[in-house]
């Protein structure tokens, strides 16, 4: 069985978390209560491939979502190790976050040598109400990823655009 490890990160409050758990088979629909991650949190599961690429066969996934706080940065460099993906979520209405989103890239993908292939950018828009989700501006740092725009409430839109990701991933770790 191969196993993945993939990190989701961002600014605090983007979602991360409510993504991982909708990732991870753990909630259906995103919690109305926020809870900080502490350092880091990782969530294990065995699953199948995409269709697409069957005969990779059974595969263990690894989400590491990673607290936005800075003041947990110490911790990122050991986090990163054997990494072979990231997923960016970030809120765009959110202040600041090109700018956090501008220093993360520095201290995950370039730090790492991971190219844009291995990323994945998730506009996770907040308390939208239900109303049609506007495409967002990319921040000019993550102009070269997969994108997504949307909300955690529509977790079906999510699993498309990360089960893509993963099928994209799944080749070119295959390739190497």
């Amino acid at each position: 069985m191969s196993r993945i490890k993939l990190l989701i990160v961002g600014p605090q409050k983007s979602g991360k978390s409510t993504i991982a758990n909708l990732l991870g088979e753990l909630a259906e629909t995103p919690s109305e209560t926020y809870r900080p991650t502490v350092g880091c949190r990782i969530l294990e599961l065995e699953r199948d491939p995409p269709p697409a690429v069957a005969s990779f066969g059974k595969i263990t996934l690894e989400l590491w979502d990673v607290s936005g706080d800075f003041k947990y940065e110490k911790c990122w460099e050991p986090i990163q190790r054997d990494a072979h993906g990231l997923i960016f979520v970030y809120n765009p209405a959110a202040p600041g976050t090109e700018d956090i989103l501008n220093q993360l890239v520095q201290l995950f993908p370039k730090q790492m040598q991971l190219a844009p292939k291995f990323c994945l950018a998730i506009a996770n828009h907040h308390n939208t109400g239900g109303a049609i989700v506007p495409n967002a501006p990319v921040p000019k740092c993550m102009e070269a990823l997969d994108k997504h725009n949307g909300t955690a409430e529509d977790s079906n839109g999510i699993f498309q655009s990360f089960e893509k990701y993963l099928l994209k991933l799944i080749k070119i770790l295959g390739e190497q």
